[in-house]
């Protein structure tokens, strides 16, 4: 009888060992619980992109000092352009190259967001009114510096010339006089071109939502003393709502050495900086910015990432639907549909205003309530109204626009003509 040809073990595992690499993508798990380089990041949104190409934009908005592009990916049925009324949403994560948690964290977002549109009403909805902007790691040159497992040192924080980027932005308190770096450039010229109304900043070697102010009229070497904000109460409102969806920041101890009550702190209130990122954006993105420290230790081990992951998940997804509350709408020449970019928008007596953008624009998030809004510009008469926001939340705020009468002319008539 003859023998039957024996199959080499080896040729039947070849098929399988061909497949393995694709196995994550084939299971729907598209970005793996493993670190990723700044290379491997930017094979992961360029797949991403072309997965998703209907609703995802993959742009850089410039280099690091070492020539690495900052690659964002933004998120929205139309993702390529500002939708006038839509509000947009800013995450950045690896601001220090060292704290790589938050760099994680996004890639994980931006596949739940991905294979939710469609499949999930309150993603959909969400990515159908509102513009998301993902930038994972803003200092790729310190990420490639950074040592798995180092909690506490600082090998790889700075950018390649050796400066903090959260200590290198113009401050509000303080003359900065750091040379501004490549990185810091891009972020702000970033928030100037497009109208973000939410921000948030992600950070690692504790675990608190912090929020501005990050200085004090004492400046950096003063004493640690809570510097109140005009929005300090939208910002415990936007800190609470980020730490109690949190698997553990609310307990306020999770870090050893560390308490901060309900998992949130006033920035200068935990310790004053000069040249911080999230007062920088608030000014002069008039965007709401906080700052989110979402590990103990700055680079833990990879085999943390899942835990983190299921840690921050939900938080991550309230703090992007608190961009519909509030209020938001467009300012126009009184009986026309011409808008008014530039006017100023006051809410009540706060000490600080925002603006208007090219197509008259404004967003505001705010905690229920009723509030006293005037907008105003030289050359027109203001306007005043009451507003009330409501305590629930959907997927537009409180829309009110405005009409302003042009200085000497007929106010009456033109009060006749206001648009529907």
């Amino acid at each position: 009888m003859m023998s039957q040809p024996r199959t080499t073990p080896s040729l039947l595992l070849l098929p399988l060992l061909l497949w393995l690499p694709w196995l994550p993508h084939i299971l729907g798990q598209n970005v793996p619980f493993e670190y990723h380089e700044y290379s491997q990041v930017t094979q992961v949104l360029r797949e991403f992109h072309q997965n998703y190409s209907d609703i995802t934009h993959l742009y850089s908005i410039g280099r690091s000092v070492q020539g690495r592009e900052l690659w964002v990916i933004a998120i929205s049925d139309n993702p390529t352009v500002h939708e006038v009324g839509e509000p947009e949403v800013q995450y950045v994560g690896n601001i220090h190259g060292n704290e790589v948690i938050g760099k994680e964290m996004l890639l994980h977002l931006l596949e739940y967001l991905t294979d939710g549109y469609g499949n999930n009403d309150t993603i959909s909805g969400y990515l159908n009114t509102t513009r998301v902007h993902i930038l994972p790691a803003m200092n790729p040159d310190g990420l490639q510096g950074s040592l798995e497992g180092d909690c506490y040192s600082s090998i790889g924080r700075e950018n390649a010339r050796s400066y903090d980027l959260n200590r290198n932005f113009p401050d509000k308190f303080e003359v900065n006089t750091q040379p501004i770096q490549p990185e810091t450039e891009a972020i702000m010229n970033w928030t100037r071109n497009i109208p973000f109304s939410l921000s948030a900043i992600f950070h690692g070697g504790a675990m608190v939502a912090n929020y501005p102010w990050d200085n004090t009229p004492y400046g950096q070497s003063g004493p640690s003393i809570y510097s109140r904000s005009p929005d300090d109460d939208i910002y415990r409102h936007l800190a609470l709502t980020y730490s109690q969806n949190h698997g553990n920041m609310h307990e306020g101890d999770v870090c050893s050495g560390d308490f901060f009550e309900d998992g949130i702190s006033n920035g200068a209130d935990w310790y004053p900086l000069r040249g911080g990122m999230q007062d920088w954006v608030y000014i002069h993105g008039d965007c709401l910015t906080i700052t989110l420290e979402v590990s103990c230790c700055k680079y833990p081990t990879q085999d943390k990432l899942r835990d983190h992951w299921v840690w921050n998940k939900n938080s991550l997804i309230e703090l992007l639907l608190q961009v519909h509350r509030g209020i938001k709408g467009q300012v126009f020449i009184n009986g026309t549909d011409t808008p008014v970019s530039g006017a100023t928008v006051t809410i009540g007596d706060r000490d600080n205003s925002f603006h208007t953008t090219s197509a008259g624009e404004f967003w505001r998030i705010l905690i229920p309530g009723q509030y006293s809004v005037t907008v105003s510009k030289a050359g027109y008469s203001s306007e005043t109204r009451t507003v009330t926001v409501p305590g629930n939340l959907t997927f537009s705020a409180v829309i009110e626009d405005f009409y302003l009468v042009e200085n000497g002319t007929n106010s009456a008539l033109n009060a006749s003509l206001v648009l529907p």
